[in-house]
């Protein structure tokens, strides 16, 4: 797993930026313990592996 943008991670998703913060607002406090950026910024890829794994997303090309 490599660390993506949200904007990235909502494209593979097939879903927009706002939905996906959406999904990971109940998360939010773990996902910050984890290692998530409050801001702005690429996530780290153990919060990716996480979120994909969690709502299944399929990150391959």
């Amino acid at each position: 797993m490599k660390a993506m943008t949200r904007q990235q991670l909502a494209a593979y998703a097939g879903v927009d930026v706002r939905t996906l913060r959406n999904w990971i607002k109940p998360h939010q406090k773990y996902l910050w313990r984890l290692g998530m950026p409050k801001g702005k910024g690429a996530l780290p890829p153990n919060v990716v592996k996480w979120i994909v794994d969690r709502y299944c997303i399929d990150t391959s090309p």
